[in-house]
């Protein structure tokens, strides 16, 4: 049997042009969206019931990934302190025995990235020389709970986008949103 092959229209081409043309479009408009999006993410032992957490300290030893901008470092810490006192956590200092010992980490790198501006208007262009580069700081932040009487982390979260090298009051509103988010999926408020 001899496969036939539909007649060439035109037409069909110009379409399928159009489409790919709005399908990359939509691809690069994602991708940049992306890039300057946080992204969160939480993981926590399900098995363990946190009701049984009642207070919690900061942990004192020394940290060599701890949050190196120590205005950054003090928000992360006073947006965390806050969330879990509002989830019904006790501070107390870490030879008081507490049930949870948390934990801040963080890194920072400079990345470059460049525009899509095409100055010909058009989509084909795009990734050739045209890119205006731009550098940005990416940054990192990692929250632990460690379960005192176990010597385990029962829940992790960590935090990846970009912050501003040199708006202090930026970072503070991306680290508020960062940690905000980490504790949205914390597994325990006062209320369930």
């Amino acid at each position: 049997m001899i496969a036939t092959l539909p007649d060439y229209n035109p037409k069909d081409t110009e379409r399928g042009m159009e489409a790919s043309v709005v399908l990359i479009s939509a691809v690069f408009v994602f991708l940049a969206a992306g890039a300057s999006a946080q992204e969160v993410k939480v993981n926590y032992n399900h098995a363990i019931d946190f009701t049984q957490f009642h207070s919690y300290a900061w942990g004192k030893q020394p940290n060599p990934k701890q949050l190196k901008n120590p205005r950054s470092a003090k928000e992360a810490q006073d947006r965390t302190s806050s969330i879990l006192a509002s989830r019904g956590l006790k501070m107390v200092n870490e030879s008081d025995n507490p049930d949870l010992v948390v934990v801040a980490s963080g890194a920072s790198q400079e990345k470059t990235t460049y525009s899509n501006y095409d100055p010909s208007g058009t989509i084909f262009t795009a990734g050739t020389d045209y890119g205006t580069p731009q550098q940005q700081l990416v940054g990192a932040m990692v929250v632990d709970l460690y379960d005192v009487k176990v010597k385990k982390v029962v829940w992790r979260a960590n935090a990846l986008g970009v912050t501003s090298q040199k708006n202090f009051n930026k970072n503070r509103e991306l680290v508020d949103k960062a940690v905000t988010k980490m504790f949205e999926r914390f597994p325990y408020s006062p209320a369930m």
